[in-house]
């Protein structure tokens, strides 16, 4: 249905209230007249019937019109929360004056979880609620609050960035959003992630205002959420970059562009070669570029899936070579994406690798992050079941950086925890690394788990670690990643590698 311009309702109001004014006019005048003339009785009652008339028309236009703007704000907002819609906010970037305003693009963090964790009516009252928070904060400081999609939102503010009130209106909008949701029992902690652009100074046309501000938005949400960016000509210029770089990733497993290096471990007991932790390497264009950049942009674009797949099969072809040509079996460890492990394919495509192969399972290790197992822990420990069934080994990566229950790495069905780098760093007796370190090292002991520490760089982290009852290390003091022909050759000589305790 199209629904008439405000212009155009009011036109047409004006009309229609001036064409019954004068029927109605006009009957009570003969009303009148007929009342004081004493004329026929007749014409009394036909006067009276044209006032009933005259009354039931101004009515049924103006009950017409309550329709159309109910109808118009259907048309302009959003159903669930009642926030002015995508449509009718590029309208009104259409229609700026020559004044600077603020977009601010935002997200709610991490919502697609508790959708995950409590189902979408618990989604959908939560967006709700949010949204009359939004809208408040956003009031309160002149701006008006827009629902994009899903949990996307938009306000603008009728001022610049540098405009003190900026600051105080984005202020409020974040503490707004810090408060708990509360809904059937649970509890919800929630933040924003905000991206901003002003016009015209970031853009003179809806199309640019809004590519930067959600430039802007991204880069916030690489952050780590519950942050503003500004937007600025860098963030551009990284965003064509990173659309470059996925590009290129893309086609990076058929132009044969990924290798494995290998990065030995040592078994502290005495000294061996305990195995190898495989590490993935892209080499673009002729360059090697470093894991913490294209890893990230594997994982957010879904690539990781692919890639991941590649790792392991790679890695058991390696460990199948090397068991057949050194008549020993050796553990190859593989670090698992998060996305990877909780996708449908992921154990089914590993009991074909295995069967394809034909290894010894125990040859292969997967590292697993605590903030994956817990995230999902019930469905966790089910799937890690099903591995270990396989005769997989299983490790904790980056032990201590996350969130880790006790109460459940009882029941995780892992055979070690891998002590972080950043606690092995600055290693030294007496200070809280030291104790964490220890800590671990104990509770592995008394659980029946191994333990192994990586960022080993030097002889005297080694000795405390040693010292401390660790089981293994790895790290530049026993050895560098290196290429499979260069890793053959550490593990042909390793047998006489045997470094002092």
């Amino acid at each position: 249905m199209s629904l008439p311009s405000p212009a155009g309702r009011s036109y047409r109001l004006a009309i229609y209230t001036l064409l019954l004014l004068v029927i109605a006019g006009g009957a009570v005048a003969s009303l009148l007249i007929e009342r004081y003339a004493s004329l026929h009785s007749m014409a009394h009652v036909f006067n009276v019937m044209a006032l009933g008339t005259a009354s039931f028309m101004i009515y049924h236009v103006w009950s017409r019109f309550r329709s159309e703007d109910e109808l118009l704000h259907l048309a302009n907002h959003d159903p669930l929360t009642g926030l002015a819609h995508r449509r009718y906010f590029e309208q009104r970037l259409q229609s700026l004056p020559p004044a600077p305003h603020t977009v601010v693009l935002g997200t709610i963090d991490r919502f697609s979880r508790v959708i995950g964790s409590f189902g979408h009516a618990f989604g959908d009252a939560m967006m709700k609620s949010m949204a009359q928070r939004i809208r408040e904060a956003a009031e309160q400081h002149g701006g008006q609050a827009f629902r994009l999609d899903g949990a996307n939102i938009a306000v603008l503010y009728p001022m610049d960035q540098q405009a003190p009130a900026f600051g105080a209106a984005l202020a409020a909008l974040q503490e707004y959003m810090r408060s708990p949701f509360s809904c059937q029992n649970h509890e919800v902690y929630s933040t924003l992630s905000l991206g901003a652009a002003t016009f015209p100074t970031d853009g003179a046309d809806p199309a640019t205002l809004l590519r930067n501000a959600d430039a802007a938005l991204q880069t916030a949400r690489r952050g780590g959420g519950d942050l503003l960016v500004p937007y600025s000509v860098e963030l551009n210029t990284q965003a064509d970059q990173r659309l470059d770089m996925e590009s290129d990733l893309r086609h990076a497993l058929e132009r044969g562009e990924l290798e494995l290096h290998y990065q030995p471990q040592q078994s502290l007991r005495d000294g061996s070669l305990a195995g190898f932790e495989a590490l993935l390497r892209w080499r673009r264009r002729g360059e090697l570029v470093s894991p913490a950049v294209f890893i990230p942009l594997a994982e957010e674009s879904g690539l990781i899936i692919a890639i991941g797949d590649w790792v392991l099969e790679q890695a058991c072809r390696q460990a199948s070579e090397w068991s057949a040509h050194y008549g020993r079996a050796l553990t190859i460890a593989v670090n698992i994406s998060p996305r990877q492990f909780t996708h449908p394919s992921f154990l089914p495509k590993i009991t074909d690798l295995l069967a394809t192969t034909h290894i010894d399972p125990g040859c292969i290790e997967l590292e697993i992050t605590e903030g994956v197992v817990m995230e999902n822990t019930e469905q966790a420990i089910t799937v890690l079941g099903q591995l270990r069934a396989l005769g997989l080994k299983l490790s904790i990566d980056d032990f201590g950086t996350g969130y880790s229950s006790l109460a459940y790495l009882k029941r995780f069905p892992i055979h070690k925890l891998k002590i972080d780098q950043s606690f092995v760093r600055q290693l030294a007796p007496g200070t809280g690394d030291a104790a964490i370190v220890q800590a671990v090292i104990g509770l592995g002991r008394n659980l029946g788990i191994s333990v192994i520490a990586e960022g080993v760089e030097n002889a005297g982290q080694r000795a405390l670690l040693h010292l401390w009852g660790c089981d293994e290390i790895q790290g530049y003091h026993y050895g560098r990643p290196m290429p499979p022909r260069e890793a053959q050759r550490y593990l042909r000589s390793s047998d006489s590698m045997v470094l002092a305790a």
